[in-house]
């Protein structure tokens, strides 16, 4: 009671003008309070009122995908813009001819290893479903497989120990399961020949299978260019090591040596037992690869992913390279030694460069600001060759990197990568000695 005393004698202290806001703001708010759950249930009633807002995908990005491409931008691998240009050996090899490897290595999976190399896990559960020691990867265990031109694995062979191998085939409806166990001898072969008009049609009629054509070709990329220096009157031996049971062959053979006669030079290749290629004096016949482009460590905004899908859509949208959150102006230098084939603007690509590194890899940098290189240059590994950008199409700064191996594009941050070493040291005196006794047993066929 004493309160209501007190406020009414405050009240009535104000003046009139107050008092008259004061019954305003009383009255306004009886309203408000009046009008307002009718309002709601009135509003829960009837039909909602809404209004479609149609978004662009290009405005979806999560966060990764910033200072990259849009998510379903996709780069044609088979676009001629994207590749280099095929010589005459190229022309003749096949993509089901292209053996691909690779060596498990500590913690690697069965997946793991489709990943790196972009092989599809469709195929991979396949493979799981006919028989699932596939599954079983141990360190050391050799792996080779081949695709056809649409990617799809068409054999895979896991090489569990020297005798051993399991091996996949795709028969056109299913993959098949067999397990080889070698029970044979193992016998070298030699195989000769002239170059007549060219080296592959002319290998073939030597003996020599695609395969190993294009083993002696990956191996001498370095060295030798078979499409582009084979010439007419070129002789050639190679030593092959077949397995044989009851005296018949029972398989095409491991390239094990090769001795070419090109213009008055001899070029040699030689098999050693750590299953690498040297020349005679045991020195590495592989250039070395870099895994980074930049100097600097930046930020991958992109990883590789080539089974990426679409936000919206829900489909494949495979990112087939490595994206860097580079600002704009980032030297970017050369990974390994190589040709420039191709120095040029893309509307999605930007301004962008492939490198050709031998016959085996490829390198392509997209939506550079500048290109420091030309075609037909030379360029060895840690060259500056432009300058990281923003052009083309992108949702920031950055340098979208890919690195392409037989053909296809693999995880450039995963995959071995060549090395440069010669024979162990060890055993290089053992190995030149058993090389030079080889040479000469080619020698005697040419």
């Amino acid at each position: 009671m004493k309160y209501k005393e007190v406020l009414a004698a405050r009240i009535n202290s104000l003046s009139k003008r107050h008092k008259l806001v004061l019954m305003s703001l009383s009255l306004f708010t009886v309203v408000v309070f009046i009008w307002e759950p009718t309002h709601s249930i009135s509003q829960s009633l009837s039909e909602p009122s809404r209004s479609t807002v149609t978004l662009s995908s290009e405005n979806l990005q999560t966060l990764a995908d910033q200072n990259s491409e849009p998510v379903e931008t996709i780069f044609d691998p088979n676009d001629p813009e994207f590749n280099a240009p095929k010589d005459e050996l190229d022309k003749h090899i096949n993509a089901e001819d292209i053996v691909h490897s690779h060596t498990v290595d500590a913690g690697e999976t069965l997946g793991a290893i489709f990943n790196q190399y972009a092989l599809s896990i469709s195929d991979m559960y396949a493979l799981l479903d006919v028989n699932k020691s596939a599954a079983n990867m141990r360190v050391g265990v050799d792996l080779e497989w081949q695709q056809d031109e649409d990617g799809k694995l068409t054999e895979l062979k896991i090489h569990r120990n020297i005798k051993d191998t399991d091996v996949y085939a795709w028969n056109g409806e299913k993959y098949t399961f067999t397990q080889i166990e070698e029970k044979g001898e193992i016998k070298p072969v030699f195989l000769s020949g002239r170059v007549t008009s060219n080296f592959y049609n002319s290998a073939r009629s030597a003996g020599l299978t695609p395969g190993q054509i294009q083993t002696l070709a990956k191996q001498l990329q370095w060295k030798f260019d078979f499409g582009k220096e084979a010439r007419k009157g070129d002789r050639f031996a190679v030593e092959i090591d077949k397995e044989f049971i009851d005296g018949k062959a029972v398989s095409s053979g491991d390239v094990k040596a090769v001795l070419y006669k090109n213009a008055g030079r001899d070029i040699t290749l030689i098999k050693h037992t750590d299953g690498h290629y040297y020349d005679v004096q045991g020195r590495s016949l592989n250039r070395a690869l870099e895994r980074f482009p930049t100097h600097q460590r930046y930020r991958i905004s992109s990883p590789f992913n080539p089974y990426r899908k679409h936000p919206i859509t829900g489909r494949i949208s495979p990112h087939n390279g490595t994206d860097f959150a580079t600002p704009v102006g980032t030297s970017v230098y050369a990974t390994g030694d190589g040709v420039v084939v191709r120095a040029l603007h893309h509307p999605l690509a930007g301004n962008y460069i492939i490198i050709k590194h031998g016959r085996e890899y490829m390198t392509r940098y997209l939506h550079l600001s500048k290109i420091l290189v030309k075609k037909g240059q030379k360029v060895s590994m840690g060259d500056k060759i432009a300058l990281s950008g923003n052009t083309g199409r992108s949702t920031g700064p950055h340098l979208h990197y890919e690195l392409i191996k037989n053909g296809r594009a693999v995880n450039a941050m995963k995959v071995p990568l060549p090395q440069a070493s010669p024979v162990k040291s060890d055993e290089r005196a053992r190995f030149k000695q058993q090389a030079k006794l080889t040479i000469e047993a080619l020698q005697e066929q040419v």
